[in-house]
């Protein structure tokens, strides 16, 4: 298992409120604000797309996006054209048959629009917001474009079956679908990050080494033999490319086990102590208090309400 894997698998992300939308002619609609990332993908015709304040972005049939923070996030037939908040009242007064339906049918040819919004555990969102470029936009001439399709025509189907294991199905759907666009954007983001740190391979084999083994006292001296790496090199690059000295890195990765630990309830604090390399419950508290703001058992309780 790669460090990807470690990190999207610790986000237990999941689909809900899947849907689509045909427009024809003139048209311009704003998604509402919501609580993840979204993923879209145009499935016939083309328009034209902008997330929040950015620039309007081309695109068509057999494009895939996702969009990490959508509050504003719009497609519109032209540049220029006026958009509608598609909210609860206009989402009635279009729905046809399951499936929004704006402008007029009679001009031009259909452009079909499937979207949905991820979800994912919000213990350690925050890693997801670092991970992620702010969008996405894979197009159909890629050649990763036609497996994303796939993923997401698998998603759109098991969502809409909701029959048993759906749940489990569509988070380990959604898993590969984040980490083929993840690990496919890493290489040519131009800040620092884990995702960029995981698209570097002598990083990315000492980041698998702290994740594998969590628990060990790793020294940068290990890690630098890890990454094949003299020891003042794989510090400077570490530091550079993740924004993060190598033993902060280890303590951020080991609180967000401890997080999600607490959060789902999996172990007393002896034993989550001990998994992530701490001799006792007290040294455990200590760290985690000083790095989160409160003790384990005050996050758990106030996770579990």
């Amino acid at each position: 298992m790669d460090a990807f894997t470690d990190v999207v698998q610790l986000l237990r992300p999941k689909t809900v409120l899947m849907g689509s939308m045909v427009a024809h002619g003139t048209w311009g609609v704003q998604v509402p604000p919501q609580p993840g990332p979204m993923l879209y993908f145009i499935t016939a015709g083309q328009c034209w797309f902008r997330a929040g304040g950015g620039a309007a972005l081309q695109v068509g049939a057999g494009d895939f996006i996702l969009s990490a923070r959508p509050v504003m996030d719009t497609f519109f037939s032209a540049p220029g054209q006026k958009t509608v908040l598609s909210d609860d009242g206009f989402k009635a007064r279009h729905m046809v048959d399951g499936e929004i339906h704006i402008g007029d049918p009679h001009r031009g040819d259909a452009t079909r629009i499937l979207g949905g919004v991820i979800l994912c555990d919000p213990t350690n969102a925050e890693l997801l917001a670092e991970m992620m470029p702010r969008l996405v936009h894979v197009s159909a001439e890629d050649g990763i474009g036609a497996r994303l399709g796939t993923l997401v025509a698998l998603i759109r189907g098991e969502a809409a079956l909701a029959g048993p294991g759906s749940a489990l199905i569509l988070s380990r759907l959604i898993e590969v679908l984040l980490i083929e666009t993840l690990r496919r954007e890493a290489a040519t983001l131009p800040h620092p990050g884990m995702l960029r740190g995981l698209a570097d391979p002598q990083l990315a084999r000492a980041l698998a080494d702290i994740h594998a083994h969590v628990s060990r006292d790793w020294t940068i001296a290990e890690l630098a033999q890890k990454a094949g790496m003299s020891r003042s090199a794989f510090a400077r690059r570490f530091s550079e490319a993740i924004g993060l000295p190598p033993v902060e890195y280890l303590l951020r990765w080991r609180m967000a086990i401890a997080k999600d630990a607490l959060r789902h309830r999996q172990g007393t604090l002896e034993e989550i102590a001990e998994r992530i390399g701490y001799r006792s419950a007290s040294a455990f508290s200590t760290a985690f208090s000083r790095k989160v703001g409160c003790p384990p058992s005050e996050f758990a309780r106030s996770a579990a309400a």
